[in-house]
């Protein structure tokens, strides 16, 4: 059979592409890629051992050079006599400091109480000035009230408000010893109506009623209510043996005689 043109580019192109199935070739291929992976990695290790190698192997600089040397201090037997000298030495040299409050060198034997040469004797009235205290006639503790009694005026008199306290509307009627009765209001008796009023009350110390203030209530026995509690009277009420003022409450009930 005579091949024709061509035959042999074909025949090439199926060499090639039946390669894969060539089994001795692919075993050669692999080879050689373990034979670049093995040298790669020589090659990198080869680095890495020059690079921490060659600054160990280099000459280093010499510390011996920079180390400070302290001569040894001579030990000797010592002489007590030397620390004395330099310590009598300091106390000589020592600039003595002022001293404001001390004791006195030595207590004196005597007590001079004559008159001192050249001054001036005092006359009569005269004495020592308190120190810091102002000078001049009529001034307490002045050179010239030395001696003398001052009249000092009494406190003046206690002014202020009695303490109040507060009492509740039974406890403070135990105390009632005067009551005006309410009148009743001929309109309320007119249209039959019966009602309470809620009073707040001050007494006074003497027993009275002072204040009155409506709560709540019919406006029509609030005037009858109020007009009544003014007049009544209580009996003072005493804290600590002095009388005080009571804020309390008053209840006045309107009712009719059915």
């Amino acid at each position: 059979m005579v091949a024709g043109p061509g035959s042999d580019d074909r025949q090439v192109f199926l060499n090639s592409c039946l390669l894969e199935g060539d089994t001795e070739l692919e075993k050669r291929t692999r080879r050689g890629k373990r034979r670049a992976l093995l040298l790669s990695i020589l090659l990198q290790l080869l680095v890495v051992a020059a690079l921490v190698l060659i600054p160990l192997l280099s000459r280093g600089e010499n510390l011996t050079s920079h180390v400070i040397f302290n001569p040894p201090v001579p030990i000797g037997r010592a002489n007590p006599n030397h620390d004395r000298d330099r310590v009598n030495n300091n106390r000589e040299h020592r600039i003595p400091s002022a001293c404001r409050f001390c004791a006195p060198p030595a207590i004196p034997t005597r007590v001079f109480t004559g008159r001192i040469p050249g001054e001036t004797p005092l006359q009569d009235g005269e004495g020592p000035v308190i120190p810091g205290a102002p000078l001049g006639d009529g001034v307490l503790g002045g050179d010239s009230q030395i001696g003398v009694r001052t009249h000092v005026e009494p406190p003046p008199p206690d002014n202020t408000k009695p303490a109040t306290i507060r009492r509740s509307e039974i406890v403070q009627a135990a105390m009632l010893i005067y009551r005006v009765q309410p009148t009743y209001p001929f309109l309320a008796i007119q249209l039959h109506r019966e009602g309470r009023v809620e009073l707040h009350a001050i007494i006074a110390t003497d027993g009275c009623v002072q204040f009155v203030e409506v709560i709540s209530g019919d406006p029509l026995f609030i005037s009858s209510a109020t007009s009544a509690v003014h007049q009544w009277r209580y009996r003072p009420t005493i804290l600590n043996g002095q009388p005080v003022e009571v804020d309390t409450h008053v209840t006045v009930i309107y009712t009719l005689n059915h």
